[in-house]
């Protein structure tokens, strides 16, 4: 009799993930910046990378990001 696989969210919770929310992607890019910058960077969880790099993008003035609730409209 073939064991069935557990579900999903057991299967990630098992190696530390969570699954991805509705509109995320997740990427592995090469990054080049000082070292204990990249350090600091690596610490984060990969929510608050996200957000780093978010903010980043936006104060550099290379992303405009709506309002949330706008967005949703």
């Amino acid at each position: 009799m073939p064991r069935t696989p557990p579900p999903d969210e057991i299967r990630l919770k098992a190696i530390g993930v969570t699954r991805l929310k509705p509109g995320q992607a997740t990427y592995t890019p090469r990054i080049r910046a000082r070292k204990e910058v990249l350090e600091a960077f690596l610490k984060l969880d990969t929510e608050q990378r996200g957000q780093v790099v978010e903010v980043g993008l936006e104060a550099l003035g290379l992303l405009e990001v709506q309002d949330e609730q706008e967005a949703n409209r």
